[in-house]
């Protein structure tokens, strides 16, 4: 005598598509965490744009003493070094 499992019969569906789609179920949407707990993010720096004045050739001198370099290094780099360099010189 061979052994069969016993039949599974569908679900009934609902007649009312709406009623079908609210028995569908899904997941609860997961709260947002508040703005406040970045904890496991690295902190976002401030950002400050950098303006040069029109009538001065200061960013040309930037320029030409950032390409003179040996090490190529992109501009905010190059700056924030030479800012760094002159607080250490001027103690602070």
């Amino acid at each position: 005598m061979a052994l069969s499992s016993k039949p599974t019969r569908p679900a009934p569906k609902p007649a009312d598509p709406v009623e079908a789609f609210i028995n569908k179920g899904g997941s609860v949407p997961a709260a947002e965490p508040a703005a406040d707990s970045d904890a496991g993010k690295p902190a976002k720096a401030p950002q400050h744009p950098l303006k040069f004045p029109h009538d001065s050739d200061l960013f040309e001198r930037v320029e030409r003493a950032r390409r003179a370099t040996v090490v190529r290094l992109p501009r905010n780099t190059w700056i924030l070094q030479a800012i760094a360099e002159k607080l250490e010189r001027d103690g602070h």
